[in-house]
């Protein structure tokens, strides 16, 4: 059964709101706040392992403040411990969605997985066009399971690809559009979220008729992605289109509610940077 809205993520919801006000309400002052809205829609699997699709619609809300705290949709709320040399640091909370049972065929039975906070830990380090990634995030509720994930990723414009524009000129007076972004990621994922969303227990192989299964923590997926990020209006407004590939493996490719090893996503956004 799901838990009634938990009233001790309200403090977290109280900072995001107050933080977007104090952004909006201080706008003017452009040396210290870099705000960017907007919206679009997330084409993604039902739920990991789904064989079904669904379309999100999601709001896109990204605030920094003196390049310190921020607030986006990838890293929560925010603040960057360390920013030198290439090397970042920072530590937030973020979202984590809910999966029902509701979902899909497969998951009858199974329960809901609540919504939660989950506090995260991310480094970067950026060299060229090119930067590396890597984070923990621990769920605070939910499944309660921590997750690693490191990848890289790189952004550059599409002039420096067909040759109208000199690797030398790409890093001055910023990154300019139409640009393009490719990334690749592997996950790792500890026994509590294996259990979770991928492992069935007694009362509910006895639910939804699975036979039982005991995942144990190991890598769960690879990531593939590739966008293009259209500039216009001198960089107020932006498009980002985006396309993913996850396949899953080991322990989690082999639960008996997976339906689709390997799942493709999408998504188009539009925002304006004030």
């Amino acid at each position: 059964m799901r838990n009634p809205p938990a009233k001790k993520y309200m403090p977290i919801l109280f900072l995001v709101s107050l933080f977007a006000w104090l952004a909006f309400a201080e706008a003017g002052e452009r040396g210290d706040w870099d705000i960017r809205i907007g919206a679009g829609a997330r084409y993604v699997a039902k739920y990991e392992g789904s064989d079904e699709m669904k379309t999100r619609a999601l709001p896109l809300l990204g605030i920094t403040w003196k390049d310190r705290v921020f607030l986006n949709p990838r890293d929560g709320l925010g603040v960057r411990l360390y920013d030198e040399g290439g090397l970042a640091v920072s530590a937030g909370v973020g979202y984590v969605f809910a999966r029902d049972e509701s979902d899909g065929d497969a998951l009858r039975g199974m329960g809901d997985i609540d919504e939660t906070a989950a506090a995260n830990l991310n480094l970067k380090y950026g060299f060229g066009l090119l930067a590396f990634r890597a984070g923990v995030s621990r769920h605070l509720g939910g499944s309660e399971g921590t997750l690693v994930k490191a990848g890289v990723g790189a952004i550059a414009p599409l002039a420096l690809l067909n040759g109208r524009m000199k690797p030398q000129d790409s890093g001055s007076g910023g990154l300019k559009g139409p640009l393009l972004k490719l990334g690749a990621s592997a996950t790792w994922a500890d026994g509590a979220y294996m259990e979770s969303y991928f492992g069935v227990n007694p009362a509910q192989s006895s639910a939804s008729g699975h036979p039982r299964y005991e995942p144990k923590a190991g890598f769960k997926s690879v990531d593939f992605e590739v966008g293009v990020i259209y500039l216009f209006a001198d960089g107020h407004w932006a498009v980002n289109a985006q396309a993913g590939y996850s396949q899953l493996l080991g322990d989690a490719a082999d639960s008996p509610i997976v339906r689709d090893e390997g799942r493709f996503s999408g998504g188009l956004f539009l925002s304006y940077r004030f």
